[in-house]
């Protein structure tokens, strides 16, 4: 049994959807026994940044709760937590409200929101509330001006002075708005989806997060920067841990994908924002990842159909950009990180497992093996028969097509109930998802 500081062998019993007991346990009469000998068992994962069920720009995104959670499910993924942006004319609780009906009985697996705030100034009496009933992580954007996401500076350091008195947390998607409007992209060829890559350099996500780390430091918000694509982002951002309380995450996209998938014809199929980087860029931040650079790892999946992806596949400026990635978060990782560098599943479990569940404020309830939490555990093999990677269920493009996994889930189990087995999940799966903020 691994842990996010270990393994070794120890019983597990689980009453109703909670873990009762870890240790060397005799079972008890009448009790149903699942013989884990020669598996791992580790804590069921979260992905703490997914994009489903919603509308971006003219896009219906291709994933709905439904084939979300089921590719989840099978992965050994049992926590999804997606976003709320406040409409116009709408409140924020209002907008927690619709997107929470849209995932109550069409999630299999258990699910939360982070936050975003469009309008200004916050109504802070609602987001009190909010705070208080579990929803303690906000997202805001340093560009996006023209989708009304934008927020600048003055405005990043008054919200993180006031959620650091609400001890809540704020995730900030790192591009520097002024860095980005000074290049110069007139003469950039639109059918080549290599010029969404000059259009946001890596300079411009460096120069954001330098300013964020800074606000982090003034005011003391627990911070997370999402999606970080440049090696120099995640230095700055290893630099400044021990002076403030800053937290980061990159995809899996980011360490196994580099920007010569943009060339060519089919290069718009891998449009996605922050744009992948140079091959010498990946290498960096897989280097990293492998030292411990970053808390955890997500997957910023945002599938849109084929179709609309294909659609303005002639220029670039209007190609809807997001990649797919729920399925392939834990294949990919374990093949990157304990295949291909040798780390122990711990390693897995503290940047899958457990500290997502402490970004999402939820640990020891989830991330652990633990009495007192939630049974939701994955057993596996890592050598089982060779599989394709499947990022989405939905008809989207594959985002890492020819890439295969050994990693076999036998069994995965959503507060004690078992949802998948071998890699499937089971009939009334769907049945099982709750808000995290509900308990």
């Amino acid at each position: 049994m691994w842990g996010e500081d270990g393994g070794g062998g120890a019983d597990v019993r689980v009453v109703g959807e909670t873990i009762a007991e870890v240790g060397a346990l005799a079972p008890l009469p009448g009790e149903e026994i699942f013989d884990a000998t020669g598996l791992d068992v580790l804590p069921g994962m979260i992905d703490v940044h997914v994009h489903v069920d919603d509308r971006i720009g003219a896009c219906e995104l291709a994933d709905g709760w439904s084939t979300a959670s089921e590719i989840a499910l099978r992965n050994g993924i049992t926590a999804l937590a997606g976003f709320v942006t406040q409409q116009p004319g709408e409140s924020l609780a209002d907008a927690l409200t619709r997107c929470r009906a849209r995932a109550a009985g069409r999630s299999a697996c258990d699910f939360t929101f982070h936050l975003t705030p469009t309008a200004w100034p916050w109504s802070w009496g609602e987001v009190g509330e909010l705070i208080a009933q579990g929803f303690s992580t906000f997202k805001l954007y340093t560009t996006y001006r023209e989708a009304g996401l934008f927020s600048d500076y003055p405005r990043l350091r008054e919200v993180m002075a006031r959620l650091a008195g609400l001890g809540a947390r704020l995730l900030v998607h790192c591009e520097d708005d002024v860095v980005l409007s000074a290049v110069g992209v007139a003469d950039l060829d639109p059918p080549d989806a290599r010029g969404h890559a000059v259009a946001r350099p890596e300079s411009a996500e460096v120069a954001a997060i330098a300013r964020v780390v800074a606000l982090a430091e003034a005011t003391g918000c627990r911070t997370h920067v999402v999606h970080v694509s440049t090696f120099d982002g995640a230095a700055a951002i290893a630099a400044a841990r021990s002076r403030c309380r800053l937290s980061c995450e990159t995809a899996p996209h980011y360490l196994l994908l580099d920007d010569s998938r943009l060339a060519g014809r089919l290069g718009y199929r891998y449009l996605c924002t922050p744009p992948l980087r140079p091959p010498a860029t990946r290498a960096r931040l897989e280097a990293a990842a492998a030292d411990g650079a970053f808390d955890l790892f997500a997957t910023d999946h945002c599938a849109f159909t084929r179709t609309d992806k294909d659609a303005h596949r002639d220029d670039f400026r209007r190609v809807p950009k997001g990649l797919a990635g729920i399925g392939a978060l834990v294949p990919l990782a374990f093949e990157l990180l304990v295949r291909g560098h040798g780390l122990p599943f711990s390693q897995l479990v503290r940047r899958l497992a457990a500290n997502p569940a402490r970004l999402l404020g939820v640990y020891p309830r989830k991330g652990t093996i633990a009495p007192g939490a939630d049974a939701d555990i994955v057993l596996l093999h890592p050598g089982g028969p060779v599989r394709p990677v499947v990022s989405s269920f939905a008809p989207c493009h594959e985002t890492y097509h020819g890439r295969t996994t050994a990693l076999d889930l036998r069994h995965v189990f959503l507060r004690g109930r078992e949802v998948a087995r071998d890699n499937q999940t089971l009939p009334g799966a769907g049945e099982g998802g709750g808000c995290l903020a509900s308990a």
